[in-house]
């Protein structure tokens, strides 16, 4: 699946095994490895981790 922000998009391979977020990076394991995304603000960190967490089922 992908996560769409301020014209970028972001492949994630359900299921995520791992999340650790620190300031306004996120680092996620899923299906095809280690990945890390880092935001221009907190608060699209928090919503890019809550599609995770929601979609991650």
């Amino acid at each position: 699946m992908s996560y769409k922000i301020d014209g970028h998009e972001i492949t994630v391979n359900f299921p995520v095994d791992s999340i650790s977020v620190n300031k306004n990076s996120i680092a996620f394991t899923d299906r095809k490895g280690k990945k890390m995304q880092t935001f221009d603000k907190r608060s699209d960190v928090i919503s890019f981790m809550k599609w995770l967490v929601s979609t991650n089922k």
